[in-house]
C-alpha cells in the first residue's frame, strides 16, 4: 500500500536532484538515490522518476515529476481532476487560492511513500524535499486523504 503527497510547483523547472539532496543534508537527512530504480544525473533537472533512500534497510520513497507537455499531458489531467474535486468543497477564499495555484502549476512532483516500511526519518526526509520545492519552486503541497497545505498547515481539506 502506498500514500501519495504532491507538490504543485508554479515557478521554474523541475530542479536538479543535487541541490535537493544537499538541502536535505544541511538539515540532517543524508539522502541518496536508489540505483535499482534509476540513476539520473544529479546536476540535470531532466529526471522523471527516482527512488530516494533515507535509511539503510528501508524502502525508498519514489518521486516522479510530471511536466506540462500540452493538453494531453498527465500533469494537465491531474490538474483537471483536482479542480473537479474542489467542486465538492464549499466556496471560499482558500478554495479560490488552491484553484488559482493549480491553474498556474508548471510541474508536479509526486512522492509515493511505502506506508508498510517508513518511519519518522522517512517523513522528515519527505518534509525536506517538499520544503525545498516550496521555497524554490513555489510549491503548494497536497496529501491524499488530508488536503492542501501551505507550510505545515492544512488550508483546504479534501476527503
Amino acid at each position: 500500500m502506498s500514500y501519495y503527497v504532491r507538490a504543485f510547483c508554479t515557478h521554474g523547472d523541475p530542479p536538479p536532484l543535487g541541490p535537493v539532496l544537499a538541502y536535505s543534508a544541511e538539515r540532517g537527512a543524508s539522502l541518496t538515490l536508489d540505483p535499482e530504480i534509476s540513476n539520473p544525473d544529479v546536476d540535470d533537472g531532466d529526471w522523471e522518476q527516482v527512488g530516494v533512500v533515507y535509511k539503510e534497510n528501508k524502502a525508498s520513497i519514489l518521486f516522479e515529476v510530471n511536466r506540462d507537455e500540452g493538453d494531453e499531458s498527465l500533469m494537465r489531467e491531474e490538474i483537471v481532476e483536482f479542480i473537479e474535486l474542489l467542486e465538492d468543497v464549499p466556496k471560499g477564499w482558500n478554495r479560490r487560492r488552491v484553484e488559482k495555484h493549480l491553474r498556474k502549476t508548471r510541474f508536479i512532483v509526486s512522492a509515493r511513500l511505502p506506508v508498510f516500511d517508513i518511519d519518522d526519518d522517512g517523513y522528515a526526509a519527505l518534509g525536506h524535499v517538499l520544503t525545498y520545492l516550496v521555497e524554490n519552486n513555489g510549491a503548494m503541497t497536497q496529501a491524499d486523504g488530508e488536503g492542501f497545505y501551505e507550510g505545515g498547515k492544512v488550508i483546504l481539506v479534501l476527503d
